[in-house]
């Protein structure tokens, strides 16, 4: 069960585990599953019934808080209360999992994401207090009373994001080797996502980079390398899809996400994969 309480000689503790078929979802994708219940019917009777685990990170957090309309924060509660307990909260620390991942030889494994251990022992405490075993009322509603200084805080990480971007560009030889650097085990999975990710801007100079582009940078890139299934929107989909191009003509064996978005039926195809996702064939990757 990916989020349950535990007895410890310290007392009651709260843990989570990262069960496949594992889940995430772009704002967008949060939005739509939050506001359509048919489609909502599908993905929670699918993911309780795997056994799987939906990914949410304090960036999805923080664009929940930020909607205008405080009816879609009153959905997307909703929404998260039903699939509890198989929820996994994260930081989104790349950091963190790519120091993890330089201690292994190959690319070949996946880890769990980073855990948000501060968000978890908040749902915990709040859990108990409500006298609930699980519950994630009031996280939507803290997200946007403190909309204005989270929403800062990632804008503020957006900005240096973008100019490292413009400072790589701007620089010959770096933007010769993005060209030429073919995938290889000397880089690790997080920086090969992220290099794959932003090739494009680097090869590009003309090619303008958002505070929202940096923002989807993050909304990718570790849901990417741990989950297996994410919903991106079209551009960030289409970054993907080239990224797979290359690793299939290279030696390396890498799996990443499936990765699926609104256009061409992608909502009804990603459904019907996770309904016949087998949870018995797959190997759990390493906790991180």
């Amino acid at each position: 069960m990916p989020i349950e309480f535990f007895d410890s000689p310290e007392g009651r503790r709260v843990g989570q585990s990262f069960d496949s078929p594992t889940v995430y979802l772009d704002h967008w994708a949060m939005r739509l599953f939050s506001d359509n219940r048919p489609l909502q019917d599908r993905l929670v009777a699918a993911l309780l019934s795997k056994g799987g685990t939906l990914l949410i990170s304090t960036v999805s957090m923080a664009e929940l808080g930020s909607a205008s309309d405080p009816r879609h924060i009153i959905d997307a509660a909703a929404f998260l209360e039903r699939c509890l307990p198989h929820l996994f909260l994260t930081d989104l620390r790349l950091d963190k999992l790519r120091a993890r991942e330089m201690n292994e030889g190959t690319n070949a494994t996946r880890f769990w994401p980073t855990a948000d251990l501060a968000q978890l022992k908040l749902f915990g405490e709040r859990s108990q207090a409500a006298g609930r075993e699980f519950t994630m009322q009031g996280f939507a509603q803290m997200a946007y009373e403190h909309r204005t200084p989270i929403n800062e805080l990632i804008r503020s990480n957006a900005r240096e994001m973008i100019e490292a971007v413009d400072r790589a560009r701007s620089d010959p030889d770096y933007v010769r080797k993005a060209r030429d650097a073919p995938l290889s085990e000397s880089r690790s999975r997080t920086m090969l996502i992220m290099g794959e990710l932003l090739r494009g801007f680097i090869l590009d100079s003309k090619s303008p980079m958002s505070e929202n582009d940096a923002v989807d940078l993050l909304h990718a890139a570790m849901p990417l390398n741990c989950c297996d299934y994410v919903l991106l929107d079209g551009p960030w989909s289409e970054r993907v899809a080239k990224m797979k191009l290359r690793l299939a003509k290279s030696p390396m064996v890498m799996p990443i996400a499936k990765c699926f978005y609104r256009r061409n039926d992608g909502i009804n195809i990603f459904l019907a994969d996770l309904e016949r996702f087998d949870p018995q064939s797959q190997q759990p990757p390493p906790r991180c």
